[in-house]
């Protein structure tokens, strides 16, 4: 769905996907860390960009890229299956070797509860990807149920866990988290002045 919205916190800005980001995306999901924890996807760039195209149609989903204050893509983020009142959150990769996730999970909050005035957002994570199940602990996230072999990626049945996130268990969570919100940012920065001066990196513009 084609939307305008952002938001920027800790050292990550959340702004919304475009098709040019086709061949980062592509380059993200295939990462080691990426592959078998999240579901199947486009293996180029042409695949990627078709399905842009059909998000691009779609309704009641907002899909973000998240990078830092000079532009360098960090991740992706989303919102999806939207209603009045909930969305679904997912499609949550950062690149390895910087900080974005706890910020990054900060804007998307900001954009969820605040902006579009969800009362809940509601996730499912792969049940093998333990730094996510750490993450959304902290993020004041609920385990509402595990949904065996409930999706295949990469030919293999994988267990799901359902969570659901409140505006009061995010607002409780958010405030024992800050002190990790700064020093992520700080981090960040550094990351960013480095890479900088390293341009055979990937997606790293002079």
């Amino acid at each position: 769905m084609r939307h305008s919205l952002t938001a920027e916190k800790f050292g990550v800005r959340l702004r919304p996907v475009a098709m040019a980001d086709a061949a980062f995306i592509v380059w993200l999901r295939n990462l080691a860390h990426a592959v078998g924890r999240v579901g199947d996807s486009a293996t180029d760039i042409a695949g990627q960009q078709n399905w842009l195209e059909a998000y691009f149609a779609r309704e009641g989903d907002y899909y973000f890229i998240a990078e830092t204050p000079g532009g360098i893509p960090a991740g992706t983020y989303s919102l999806y299956n939207a209603t009045a009142d909930r969305a679904e959150c997912g499609r949550w990769i950062m690149r390895p070797g910087v900080m974005t996730a706890l910020p990054s999970g900060f804007a998307l909050y900001d954009i969820a509860f605040r902006q579009l005035k969800f009362s809940e957002l509601i996730g499912t994570t792969v049940a093998t990807n333990l730094p996510v199940l750490s993450l959304n602990r902290k993020f004041g996230w609920r385990q509402t149920r595990v949904e065996t072999a409930a999706q295949i990626i990469g030919g293999q049945p994988v267990d799901l866990i359902h969570y659901v996130l409140t505006p009061s268990a995010w607002a409780e969570a958010q405030t024992r988290l800050l002190p990790l919100a700064r020093l992520a940012e700080t981090q960040i920065h550094a990351w960013e002045k480095e890479q900088r001066q390293n341009l055979d990196m990937p997606w790293i513009k002079p």
